[in-house]
């Protein structure tokens, strides 16, 4: 049985992907970005992107449904985003309480609003992401960030995000992540460190090759390369 695996994410919430170079977790932020413009059941989705890989990311720009992509090290533009987010998700709360809706899907059809857009806020390479504004000045940005994954998933806003390795995802931000994709990994003590098994990727699995809720997983690729 090779059944299709879907990213839900009322259910799934945020999510974490792991892989070292090569094993396809850019590939998987462009896979649920296209989607994502997609969803003739789901309602209209609305993307942003921080890249603080290598370029991953950048090629979604032009696509109608993504408000931009944002260079990790673009200080002025990533304090924007993450504020007007914030600014989002409190205003969203307001508004979904006062129809007693307990989300978005709720919301679209109590409030008569089928335009309310979800938002995904893909994050590439959290390792970076982590130096350059968890222990910095810039902290109070990472709080934000942490505000978010926190409190988004009920106003319809979530976030996506890729480690090259297990402590790339810290504590304080794994207590909000709700599903996990391990794709290929560099060494056998990182699929240990993940809870995974540690005999079904090898350095042999193709790009995109993964584990999900114990399952092995290929990702398709949209729109070919």
């Amino acid at each position: 049985s090779q059944p299709t695996v879907f990213y839900e994410p009322d259910k799934d919430g945020n999510m974490a992907i792991y892989g070292t170079g090569g094993s396809g977790k850019s590939a998987a932020l462009r896979g649920i970005a296209i989607a994502a413009a997609i969803t003739p059941r789901g309602g209209p989705v609305h993307v942003y992107g921080i890249d603080c890989g290598s370029s991953g990311l950048r090629m979604l720009e032009e696509l109608p449904h993504v408000g931009g992509i944002i260079n990790g090290d673009d200080v002025e533009r990533v304090g924007r985003l993450l504020r007007l987010l914030r600014d989002s998700a409190e205003q969203r709360a307001a508004r979904y309480a006062e129809v007693r809706g307990a989300a978005i899907v709720e919301y679209r059809k109590l409030a008569n609003r089928p335009d309310e857009k979800r938002i995904f806020v893909l994050v590439d390479g959290m390792s970076a992401f982590r130096e350059a504004y968890e222990h910095s000045r810039l902290s109070a940005l990472w709080d934000i960030f942490l505000q978010l994954a926190t409190d988004g998933r009920a106003v319809g806003i979530h976030l996506v995000v890729t480690g090259d390795r297990p402590n790339a995802v810290p504590a304080s931000l794994l207590a909000s992540i709700q599903r996990r994709l391990v794709l290929r990994l560099s060494s056998e003590d990182d699929y240990i460190s993940l809870d995974v098994p540690r005999d079904v990727l090898n350095a042999a699995s193709p790009p995109g090759r993964g584990l999900l809720d114990g399952l092995e997983v290929q990702l398709a690729v949209l729109g070919g390369n």
